[in-house]
C-alpha cells in the first residue's frame, strides 16, 4: 500500500502534532522526501523524535525508510491520486472513514431538513394527508422507493394509498382523482417531467398536490399546493443521492408517526393486526 494512502487512512486518528506532520507530507511530498528528519521537524513545527515516531506508526523502521517509500509513491502517480467516489468520500478512505463521512453527511441532511420545515409547514402537510380520502404517491428512481415505503406504511394504518411510478398508469390514476384526494409527489430536483405532468393533471382533476422536494426553486414547487423541503448535499453524479434520500425518508417517517399520533385509538392496533397477518404467511 502506498505510504501516502496509509497517511490519509490514519489521519482521522492522529494527534494534533502528528496531523501537522501528516499535512506537510501530504501537501509537499516531493519537498519532504529531500529533507532530513531535523529539517522536516522544524518546517512542520514538531520535534525530531516526533518525525521518527510518526514513521514508525506507519510501519517503517525510521524516517529514511519513510522517505524511500515516499519516493516510490511519487514515482507511481496513479497510486497517489485518490478518486472522489461520493461527495467527500475518497477511493483511498478506509471503511471506518467512509462510515464516519456518511454519518456526518446524513446527520447534516437530517438537521437541515428539520430546520427548514417549521412546525406550521409540517402541520399543513400533515393535515393534507389526514384529510385525504385517497392518496397517490409517486417518485422516480430512489424517490420512488421512498414513495412505496410510505404507501406501505399508510396502508398498515388503514389509509387508502397507492404508489405509482409508471408514467402511463400514473397519469391515468391522477386524472381519476377528485377534490377529496391527494397526490404526494416526491422529487429532489423538482424537474422530472413525469412528476410535474402528474401534478398538473392532478390539480386539473381537483385534487390537492403535496410535494416533497428540494428547497431550490423548481417547477414542482409551482405545481404544488404545499411543499415540504429536503436539504441535502447532492453528488456530482446522480448515481447515489444518499443524503437526499435520507432527507426524504426523514420527512415521510415524521409524517407517518404524526398520523399514528392522531389516531392512537386505531392506528397501533391496525399495525399490530397487519404484522400478525404477515406472520401467518411464514
Amino acid at each position: 500500500m502506498s505510504c501516502m494512502i496509509r497517511i490519509r487512512q490514519l489521519y482521522p486518528t492522529l494527534a494534533q502534532n502528528d496531523r501537522k506532520l501528516a499535512d506537510f507530507l501530504l501537501e509537499q511530498p516531493d519537498k519532504a522526501r529531500h529533507l532530513s528528519s531535523q529539517k522536516l521537524a522544524e518546517m512542520a513545527g514538531v520535534s525530531q523524535s516526533g518525525v521518527v515516531k510518526f514513521a514508525q506508526k506507519l510501519g517503517y523502521k525510521g524516517f529514511p525508510a519513510l522517505k524511500l517509500a515516499m519516493s516510490e509513491s511519487l514515482a507511481s502517480p496513479k497510486n497517489n491520486a485518490p478518486v472522489t467516489v461520493h461527495n467527500q468520500i475518497l477511493s483511498t478512505d478506509s471503511l471506518h472513514v467512509v462510515g464516519e463521512k456518511l454519518l456526518a453527511e446524513k446527520q447534516a441532511a437530517l438537521r437541515a431538513t428539520l430546520d427548514i420545515n417549521g412546525e406550521p409547514r409540517l402541520k399543513i402537510g400533515l393535515s393534507m394527508l389526514a384529510d385525504a380520502r385517497k392518496i397517490v404517491l409517486t417518485g422516480i428512481g430512489a424517490s420512488g422507493l421512498v414513495a412505496k415505503d410510505l404507501a406501505y406504511k399508510l396502508l398498515k394504518i388503514g389509509v387508502t394509498a397507492i404508489a405509482e411510478s409508471d408514467t402511463h398508469v400514473l397519469i391515468a390514476t391522477v386524472q381519476a382523482l377528485s377534490k377529496k384526494d391527494l397526490l404526494l409527489a416526491i422529487s429532489s430536483s423538482g424537474e422530472r417531467s413525469e412528476i410535474n405532468l402528474a401534478a398538473r393533471v392532478a390539480r386539473e382533476s381537483g385534487a390537492k398536490v403535496l410535494a416533497i422536494t428540494g428547497f431550490t426553486p423548481n417547477t414542482l414547487q409551482q405545481q404544488a399546493d404545499h411543499c415540504l423541503y429536503t436539504v441535502a448535499e447532492l453528488p456530482a453524479t446522480r448515481g447515489a443521492a444518499l443524503s437526499a434520500t435520507t432527507a426524504q425518508y426523514s420527512l415521510t417517517d415524521l409524517l407517518f408517526v404524526a398520523l399514528v399520533q392522531q389516531d392512537t385509538e386505531h392506528a397501533p392496533e391496525r399495525i399490530r393486526h397487519s404484522e400478525e397477518l404477515v406472520k401467518k404467511l411464514v
